[in-house]
């Protein structure tokens, strides 16, 4: 980077045993750092033949296997490999992958051939690009519309919804604390969770000054690490609700629902 401003992207291709997390922290810099790196998306390519016994590997100590993080945490997932299964593989391919990760945009190839602008400029990163994530919970209810299956992973996407402003956005933040950095949901017994992904978009709280009615908090997590900033959405305001999206292991709804009511004393939808 000494060479400033000759480099127009950095494409980062990791081995496919790589953790995705920690790799992700590394360029998930604070604005305020001055760095031009700024982190833009996370692809997953998914070999269409072999993913069922990459997902299905067991690891030792009860620890999540590579291909399911890599799925859970991805922004795009490219699907590779087409011509080597059959239709009806392909679409159970796609409703397994969808219930791990409900969230991100799928792609089918063949010999890899995939336009520039998939992989490229993806802004997921972006508090700026509020309506792409709208968007992007809008797929959750699709996904559960269309595939009625039971979930057969472990990891999996839960979607908490609501349309009541919340006080203030502290308590909201322990409680997203405590599931990524204890890795326990707040006021309940459960079992420990694993939060992969975190992304929201929050109506702001009443102790917020709402100059723009358009004006958004959106929230960015990965692993143990969050942020969240203000964000504008041109969605109608009517359509939009404050969602919490989280892709993780044990995420278990009963268990968020009943601590989310009782910590944050709003009512809600658990998707």
């Amino acid at each position: 980077m000494e060479k400033r401003g000759k480099f127009d992207y950095i494409l980062l291709e990791t081995s496919g045993l790589a953790d995705p997390g920690p790799i992700a922290s590394m360029f998930w810099l604070d604005d305020g750092l001055g760095s031009e790196i700024y982190l833009d998306g996370i692809v997953t390519l998914v070999d269409a033949k072999h993913i069922k016994d990459y997902l299905n590997e067991e690891k030792k100590d009860m620890m999540m296997n590579e291909a399911l993080k890599q799925v859970a945490i991805a922004d795009r997932i490219v699907i590779n490999k087409k011509d080597l299964i059959t239709d009806a593989e392909l679409e159970q391919l796609q409703s397994d992958l969808g219930s791990i990760n409900s969230v991100a945009d799928m792609i089918v190839t063949e010999r890899s051939k995939i336009p520039l602008d998939y992989v490229l400029d993806i802004k997921a990163y972006d508090v700026n690009n509020v309506d792409a994530l709208i968007h992007q919970t809008k797929k959750i209810e699709d996904h559960i519309n269309t595939h009625a299956h039971e979930i057969s992973h472990e990891v999996q996407t839960v979607c908490i919804q609501f349309d009541q402003q919340l006080e203030t956005i502290e308590q909201l933040e322990y409680w997203i604390q405590d599931l990524l950095w204890e890795k326990q949901i707040q006021g309940v017994e459960a079992d420990p969770v694993t939060v992969l992904r975190l992304k929201g978009i929050i109506y702001p709280p009443k102790d917020k000054n709402l100059s723009n009615a358009k004006k958004r908090l959106v929230i960015q997590g990965v692993q143990d690490l969050y942020d969240i900033q203000e964000g504008y959405s041109e969605e109608d305001e009517s359509n939009v609700l404050s969602k919490i999206v989280l892709i993780g292991k044990d995420l278990q709804k009963d268990k968020l629902s009943a601590s989310f009511r009782d910590i944050l004393k709003i009512e809600h939808k658990v998707i």
